[in-house]
């Protein structure tokens, strides 16, 4: 798929082009509205001078909203490490918003932004989590942001968003999808691990469908995670088979942004709990895809 007519200084519409020959003509069909639009802004980029990567990085904080946005996605499709400084910039300016903010903290996620970054959103979610007030825009923005599996101290903040029973309930799943995500949450020997087994195993209980899901969700990936590294299988979740089998046999809700339903995911975490892997076909693969998704309405 042809972006533009490319002149030679026309770097940015060159990588993209590459970026698009790196996938398959069918993903490229079916994204191709999605495509069109990034050619278009790429195309708006061009008209006001952003043509190169050092353009971008120069001109980034200074663009409009939608192109900031918009350059701020490119930085991390094509892979353009050296925005790391100028993304943080963007993610730290007062008046940045909630939107503008998550999607710097996604990007530099993407990019694997490194320790220095890391400490940026530790300590932002510290600042919050002490605040009797916490900033959730904020939090969310830091759960977004990290992803280090090596990384104790971004999982235990992590672990402590998870385990905030007043903190809303999105902003907790959105904790308890990022630990499962990241993988290894610690040995299963000390404290850390059992605080997040024990927050997971409370959430399958909790008034938040969000939490309720993501809670499964953390429970399976923790049971997986360890016959994935050749470890012994996992136990200790043996007590909350019949609340699993509970959900499986009668919430046929739609988890929150999918297609599939609450119960399905129960069935699956099960058989991570008896054998220590997914089930196969998971969820997503056994139900049908429709345009029907489960919201991210009150909890």
């Amino acid at each position: 798929m042809s972006v533009a007519r490319q002149k030679p200084t026309d770097e940015l519409a060159i990588l993209y082009t590459r970026f698009l020959e790196q996938h398959s003509e069918e993903w490229r069909t079916r994204f191709i509205a999605v495509c069109r639009e990034r050619a278009r802004q790429i195309a708006l980029l061009n008209k006001q001078g952003v043509r190169t990567v050092a353009d971008l990085l120069s001109r980034l904080p200074c663009l409009s909203p939608k192109l900031k946005m918009f350059g701020i996605e490119l930085t991390w499709l094509l892979k353009i490490r050296q925005a790391v400084p100028v993304l943080l910039e963007v993610l730290l300016e007062p008046k940045a918003d909630r939107a503008l903010r998550i999607t710097c903290a996604f990007a530099l996620y993407m990019l694997k932004a490194g320790k220095t970054t890391t400490r940026v959103f530790v300590g932002i979610g510290k600042r919050e989590l002490r605040s009797d007030a916490p900033d959730c825009n904020w939090l969310e923005a830091v759960i977004h942001g990290l992803g280090a599996p090596d990384d104790q101290q971004a999982i235990e903040l992590l672990v402590s968003i998870f385990e905030r029973v007043d903190l809303p309930g999105s902003l907790r799943g959105d904790a308890a999808d990022k630990l499962g995500c990241v993988g290894r949450v610690s040995d299963r020997r000390t404290g850390l691990f059992r605080r997040c087994r024990d927050a997971a195993m409370r959430g399958l209980t909790d008034d938040s469908i969000h939490v309720r899901f993501w809670s499964m969700y953390l429970i399976g990936s923790l049971c997986s995670d360890y016959r994935s590294r050749r470890g012994p299988r996992i136990t200790g979740f043996e007590s909350v088979l019949p609340r699993l089998r509970e959900i499986a046999a009668t919430d046929q809700r739609l988890a929150p942004g999918y297609w599939w339903p609450m119960s399905g995911e129960a069935e699956d975490v099960i058989v991570c709990i008896e054998n220590g892997g997914w089930r196969d076909p998971e969820a997503a693969e056994r139900y049908p895809l429709n345009s029907k998704r489960g919201v991210d309405g009150p909890d």
